[in-house]
């Protein structure tokens, strides 16, 4: 949702890609917002406009916005007993080779470990660990807010112990 809500000011007149049209402004916006973006980022845009339409921010936009207040609460809860920074993996399962999933719930499984740093505004990020089946698998590293210090310090840590095999 609001992806979709920033992505709007993306209309080719003062921000972005402008794709000119033979068919006046109207056709502008659509010409530049329909090649400006592929589709599964667009796909997420209409997902998140669908959600803040009428009839559907109450059944679905505030209670997402509940559940992200939980998530951030959790984390806040984790980082204040002392822990300095949570590793997980970067997706549930190895990279897929490119072009080999099609089905977006399954793109969107893939993306279910790094949302909830998303959802909380943690800072996150992820560092090649290894691979499997000759493909690569990412670990995520997740601090407390204002942690980045930290995150980049359990990154490099992490880097060195690995010895650098995680990038052949």
């Amino acid at each position: 949702a609001e992806a979709s809500s920033n992505l709007a000011r993306f209309d080719g007149v003062r921000y972005g890609l402008r794709v000119p049209s033979e068919y006046g402004l109207r056709g502008m916006y659509e010409d530049t917002r329909s090649r400006g973006f592929g589709p599964e980022v667009t796909r997420r845009i209409m997902l998140g406009t669908y959600v803040l339409s009428a009839g559907y921010y109450d059944a679905y936009y505030k209670k997402a916005q509940a559940v992200r207040t939980l998530i951030t609460e959790d984390f806040r809860a984790v980082f204040n007993d002392g822990v300095h920074a949570l590793f997980t993996p970067t997706t549930p399962s190895p990279a897929f080779p490119i072009g080999a999933v099609t089905d977006p719930y399954e793109m969107y499984l893939n993306d279910i470990f790094t949302a909830t740093a998303n959802l909380s505004g943690n800072p996150a990020m992820s560092i090649p660990i290894g691979r499997v089946g000759g493909l690569p698998i990412g670990g995520q590293i997740i601090a407390p807010h204002f942690g980045e210090y930290e995150m980049f310090r359990v990154a490099y840590a992490l880097e060195k112990a690995l010895g650098g095999e995680a990038h052949r």
